[in-house]
């Protein structure tokens, strides 16, 4: 895979989940996101952007198997996530809630990334930086 200028934001939103979602439980008690389902909008929100930036970084017509497989890796990237989180002693924990967020932020990011690539040069238009970008 050569990595183009389009890898960038999809390539740091990556680092940036695994980071904030790894971080140990002490770093959020002052938060409370618990508060109207919160934390299970941010873990949407979270992979929403990740299969819209993923897919923004792949040229050319976005097909059902690259839907397919972008769905299985970001799905089992945010399980893979959940995982982490309970084995590296964190004091967070699996969450199956947080894997249907996840799945959710996914499937609706699926959804949403035709519409987003047919307006794209309109996007490119109001928002020049990403002329350099994608």
């Amino acid at each position: 895979m050569h990595i183009t200028k389009a890898h960038i934001p999809a390539i740091g939103w990556t680092l940036f989940i695994a980071s904030s979602c790894l971080l140990p439980a002490a770093a959020f008690k002052n938060i409370e996101f618990t508060l109207f389902g919160l934390d299970k909008l941010a873990h949407l929100v979270l992979y929403l952007a990740f299969v819209i930036l993923w897919a923004l970084s792949i040229p050319g017509e976005f097909t059902k198997g690259l839907k397919t497989k972008l769905a299985a890796t970001s799905i089992g990237y945010g399980v893979l996530i959940e995982i982490l989180q309970s084995a590296m002693s964190l004091g967070r924990s699996y969450d199956m809630d947080d894997i249907i967020a996840n799945t959710a932020g996914c499937m609706l990011g699926l959804f949403c990334i035709s519409f987003i690539k047919r307006k794209m040069p309109l996007l490119k238009n109001r928002l020049p930086f990403l002329r350099h970008l994608y």
